[in-house]
């Protein structure tokens, strides 16, 4: 019976201890730090705060590889599109987390939005041109105007595949391997030529010459069969499509001729034909049918004047 009174007593002690050790805990986290728009700011507030920022870059991470996941799916949305839309809710995840940190805070909302918005104004002016390069970034995810994977032409010395598109700029591999970033802006304000927007099909007009009192009947003969035994990739089994052999114009040196022919810019495709190759199998078929190729040339008549 004693020993049963003096384990209750020790018990009870370390029961009051423990309890008035947490009662010390939690007036220390509790009690007040530094002072800030009226509130007294506590070590428990800036914990939730820092607790509800760290949530939320948490909640970001998994709405993002969610959406990585979702839109696997669909093969037919653009990467474009799935990063603005990642992205976008990714951000404004974050940014409902942080409004509500600095609530717990004691922040006022309405005055941060005051500042904030005097900041945007400033911030406007210096930020037009990455503003309307965002602007223009979500108009080609909507429109799909351009696309990865997509020729295109913006200007004579800019063309090149689509390779890669982000909300404020587009990067374009030209067909010399370099990679060009083109502010998505451009695409807006200036024409854009897309040779892949709706058909991959497209026609090449590959021009040359004949001598004059060339057969022209034999030249286009000796095109087509040269065509028709290589091994370049073209549309053959169309009707409307079919290669052929016209002439252009009669030149001062020369019958000009051009060759019509149907090709598939497929980028899946492994060998895409290029005019260099429809070039070369025009000048090895003249050649080998001894059909002259002619170059500009300027007779000079010498006149000799005699004089007595």
């Amino acid at each position: 019976m004693k020993y049963l009174i003096l384990a209750i007593f020790v018990l009870s002690t370390q029961l009051f201890a423990s309890l008035d050790f947490i009662s010390q805990t939690k007036e220390f986290f509790d009690s007040s730090l530094f002072i800030f728009n009226e509130k007294s700011i506590s070590l428990t507030n800036i914990i939730k705060a820092l607790l509800y920022i760290i949530v939320g870059f948490l909640l970001g991470v998994i709405y993002k590889r969610w959406i990585s996941k979702i839109t696997q799916k669909y093969k037919d949305m653009s990467m474009m599109s799935i990063r603005l839309i990642s992205n976008i809710g990714y951000y404004i995840i974050i940014l409902i987390f942080f409004m509500s940190a600095f609530r717990s805070l004691g922040v006022d909302l309405k005055s941060l939005s005051l500042i904030a918005g005097a900041l945007s104004i400033g911030i406007g002016f210096g930020l037009q041109t990455v503003v309307s390069n965002l602007i223009a970034g979500i108009i080609l995810m909507f429109e799909r105007t351009i696309r990865i994977g997509d020729i295109i032409e913006i200007s004579d010395t800019l063309s090149g595949t689509v390779t890669d598109m982000r909300i404020r700029s587009t990067t374009i591999k030209t067909f010399d391997n370099i990679d060009i970033i083109v502010p998505n802006s451009s695409f807006i304000q200036n024409n854009v030529i897309n040779l892949t927007l709706e058909d991959r099909i497209r026609r090449l007009h590959i021009p040359f010459g004949v001598a004059y009192g060339t057969e022209i009947e034999d030249v286009r003969t000796v095109i087509l069969d040269a065509l028709e035994k290589s091994d370049i990739t073209y549309i053959k089994n169309d009707e409307d499509k079919k290669p052929e052999v016209r002439m252009t114009l009669m030149n001062s040196s020369s019958v000009d001729l051009e060759l019509v022919v149907w090709v598939n810019r497929d980028t899946k495709q492994k060998n895409i034909p290029l005019k260099s190759d429809f070039l070369i199998l025009i000048y090895d078929a003249l050649r080998a049918n001894n059909i002259s190729i002619p170059f500009p040339q300027l007779d000079v008549n010498m006149k000799q004047n005699d004089k007595v």
